[in-house]
């Protein structure tokens, strides 16, 4: 059964699928849950009942109307009560059987839950026995040095690992491995060589050689005389508008300077000037990579070392005749700074260095040497040696005898545990047959008539929870309603002067009674029946009468009714799911994100809060990984958590923040001024305020208690979480 929410504002998603018998709906207010009971109602071609309190089920003349069941049969209501104490004579049964399969609190008395609790325990003892073997003994093998055989990460895991392989070594056997996990392991490291094409290189040099500027602005005591004209530029450079002239002595005019400032400040001097430094400083860099490169032979094993000799040898040669004609290069250009305006003369040989035949001759050399068959060897014998010390463990510890003792303990734990579920199934076997009876009962009470029925059920659920009970009181239609009778005065009321909590109560009560009412025309539809919110704040000493009856309205639904509850408040919740599988009902949470309600599955009950703390987690969980949620919603569920866990541990909320720089200001809503209690945050991402929560844990010692409800939490080495991108 799917509803369309397309058309519904406050969610998200477009449709809600109803496809267990029962759902559980988790809501805070405003997150839609009045929204989908109305929609059930309104689009659903069934049978809707919806419970939305005591408002909704009083007629115009603001009564509870009387349920009509008919007139009482003597006959039947014998067979009824026969039917009853069968009932109650299997209930005796399944309370024996209860017995049987709970906690005796006596140590001398000994039942099934002893047993299966003894057997698991025994196992569990034995079990831990091994596993501490396993860590100890990993711990002490990972001590061992000279010659080590474990990497750091050494475990129990890695120790179990090598038990299959694990065998006692000889004294020559335990030497030689010894000897072979010392020997030194030779590693040559990759080179990079730099790609070099000098044929290039010499050309864009003499193309810049070759080049030159043409005078924009002409000065006749400067042309074709490079001498003055260098002595002039170097003049410019080192005087201002005014100065006197260091060599002559005068003045300068301020039309020298703005003739000399337009002669050599031109465009394409600059240009010119900036091109020939970007050259000289890629030669540059050319010339360091080529002085960078060496070859270190004591990187090789013995039988390499004179070939990576000669080899390294040429590369010196080769280096420094590359060096030489790029240095060459570059004094050609540092010199043509000096010529701009005229040509220079070219470079004409070209350097023949191949540096590609050294790097792969060098390739070959490290290719050959790091394939050397040392390095696994080597690993061969620390494998070896260090399940020499594995098997030596399992032998002083008589690993295969505690092994043994391990399986039969888990043999009798298996036996103890058939035991106890087969009278588990006895219980389950009994209910059925009280089903069969109680629908038997139903059958019969169809041919039933008794007015005041729905008035006398309510009074004896309510009979030691308040001070009225319910009277039937028949009108001028003889329609019939119901009115409040005080125990204490007698006096009689209107059922609306109640108070709000007591009206809520009798119209649950009410709602569940309607349910069981006998219609003249009974509906072929399929039934769903609803319940929208049905504790309010006013109903918690009542809250447990409410789950009962809600439990029992359960057990009785028929294969084709649908139940769908609806709360927000969470130990409501906790408890009136008690016992459903999570693979047979439905569980749903509705989920805002300031926005929209998203609906959400919960699968498992690893999934699911069991505690009200323990939903403030899940809270912050399921906002942090809604993408749309603003980083501002994260702060209210977790100052809630902080201030739970502070309550609980009597710890100083401002002692509990002090770690974490910004953490007060951040997550202590008292913190704030008047001006900035409503402001945004000052640009903290989702993953920094987690972090910054996180490190509050982590500083006060309780980072594992942040884990906990953190499910998969990956912290590096620095205590900073891995978040998944």
């Amino acid at each position: 059964m799917k509803i369309d929410l397309s058309a519904v504002e406050v969610f998200a998603d477009n449709e809600i699928e109803f496809d267990k018998g029962i759902t559980f709906i988790f809501g805070k207010n405003g997150t839609g849950k009045s929204t989908i009971a109305n929609r059930l109602k309104d689009e659903c071609d069934y049978e809707v009942s919806v419970f939305q309190g005591f408002s909704n089920i009083i007629d115009d003349n603001k009564r509870l109307n009387a349920v009509v069941l008919g007139e009482e049969n003597a006959t039947i209501n014998r067979q009824i009560e026969a039917k009853k104490i069968k009932i109650e004579a299997k209930n005796g049964k399944i309370d024996e059987i209860k017995k049987t399969l709970q906690n005796p609190n006596d140590e001398s008395i000994s039942n099934f839950w002893t047993q299966k609790e003894e057997a698991e325990q025994n196992y569990k003892t034995m079990q831990r026995k091994i596993d501490d073997f396993y860590s100890k003994s990993a711990f002490r093998i990972k001590q061992i040095d000279n010659p080590r055989v474990t990497t750091t990460s050494y475990n129990k895991r890695n120790f179990k690992g090598d038990i299959a392989d694990a065998k006692v070594l000889s004294e020559e056997e335990l030497n030689r491995y010894n000897a072979t996990i010392k020997s030194e392991i030779k590693h040559a490291p990759e080179i990079v060589f730099p790609k070099i094409d000098f044929q290039s290189l010499k050309k864009q040099t003499n193309n810049i050689l070759e080049k030159s500027v043409i005078e924009k602005v002409k000065i006749n005591r400067l042309e074709n005389n490079v001498e003055k004209r260098n002595f002039a530029e170097k003049g410019f450079k080192i005087h201002k508008k005014g100065d006197v002239c260091a060599f002559c002595g005068s003045e300068i005019k301020d039309e020298t300077w703005n003739e000399l400032a337009s002669y050599f400040s031109a465009d394409e001097v600059k240009d010119f000037r900036e091109e020939i430094n970007n050259k000289i400083n890629d030669i540059e860099s050319q010339i360091k990579k080529v002085r960078e490169l060496s070859i270190d032979e004591n990187n090789f094993y013995p039988s390499f070392i004179n070939d990576v000799k000669e080899l390294k040898q040429k590369l010196d040669r080769q280096k420094a005749e590359a060096v030489s004609y790029l240095n060459r290069l570059k004094e050609a250009l540092d010199d043509k700074l000096k010529f701009l305006f005229e040509a220079c003369s070219t470079v004409d040989e070209c350097c023949s260095v191949d540096l590609e035949d050294i790097e792969e001759k060098y390739k070959d050399f490290r290719r050959n040497n790091n394939e050397n068959s040392l390095s696994e060897k080597q690993q061969e014998a620390k494998d070896k040696v260090r399940r020499h010390h594995v098997k030596k463990c399992l032998d002083e510890f008589g690993y295969n005898s505690e092994l043994s003792n391990l399986d039969k303990l888990e043999e009798v734990k298996s036996i103890r545990d058939d035991e106890y579920h087969k009278e588990e199934l006895k219980i389950y076997e009994l209910e059925e047959e009280i089903k069969i009876i109680q629908k038997e009962i139903q059958i019969l009470q169809n041919g039933t008539k008794n007015e005041s029925l729905l008035a006398e059920n309510i009074n004896k659920k309510l009979k030691h929870m308040v001070s009225f009970e319910l009277v039937h009181v028949k009108d001028d239609e003889s329609k019939g309603f119901y009115r409040v009778k005080d125990f204490i005065n007698g006096s009689i009321r209107d059922i609306t002067e109640l108070s709000t909590g007591e009206k809520n109560i009798i119209a649950f009560l009410y709602f569940i009674e309607k349910l069981n009412e006998i219609k003249e025309s009974p509906s072929n539809k399929q039934r769903i029946i609803v319940f929208d919110d049905p504790m309010c704040s006013n109903d918690d000493g009542m809250q447990y009468l409410i789950i009962e009856d809600l439990q029992r309205l359960m057990k009785r639904l028929l294969p084709t009714d649908h139940f769908i509850l609806l709360t927000h408040n969470k130990h409501f919740y906790l408890n009136v799911k008690y016992n459903h599988k999570y693979s047979e009902d439905r569980f749903m949470r509705f989920q805002s994100d300031g926005r929209k309600t998203h609906i959400m599955i919960i699968n498992k009950k690893e999934e699911d809060f069991k505690t009200s703390y323990e939903s403030l987690w899940s809270e912050l969980k399921t906002l942090y990984e809604l993408k749309s949620v603003s980083a501002d919603l994260l702060l209210n569920p977790i100052r809630r958590i902080i201030e739970t866990y502070t309550k609980f541990n009597a710890i100083n909320k401002r002692d509990f923040y002090e770690p974490v720089e910004g953490a007060l200001k951040l997550f202590n809503v008292n913190s704030h001024s008047i001006d900035d209690i409503e402001a945004e945050l000052n640009g903290k991402t989702r993953n920094e305020i987690i972090q910054m929560f996180y490190d509050c844990f982590s500083e006060n010692g309780n980072a594992d208690h942040f884990k906990k409800f953190w499910n998969e939490l990956k912290i590096d080495e620095d205590g900073r979480i891995i978040f998944e991108s």
